[in-house]
């Protein structure tokens, strides 16, 4: 049986995924800055949750914003 995708969230992914919820869009540097996560961990979880279509780049800068799935996933938290 496949997990739901909530349920396969990290602690971080949720942080991030809830300042992009507010913010609608971010650069990386400063999704840590307001999580107090360390950029490293946020540009993987960023990478991680792009792949999985929960959050998009925005721009050949590296802006992320949150996608409808995201936001769906976070409505079930």
């Amino acid at each position: 049986m496949a997990k739901r995708d909530e349920e396969d969230l990290q602690p971080a992914d949720v942080r991030i995924l809830r300042v992009l919820r507010l913010r609608r869009a971010e650069y990386p540097s400063l999704i840590a800055s307001q999580t107090g996560l360390h950029f490293s961990l946020v540009d993987r979880h960023c990478k991680r949750l792009t792949r999985r279509g929960y959050v998009e780049p925005v721009s050949g800068e590296v802006l992320y914003r949150i996608t409808s799935r995201g936001e769906q996933c976070l409505e079930r938290l």
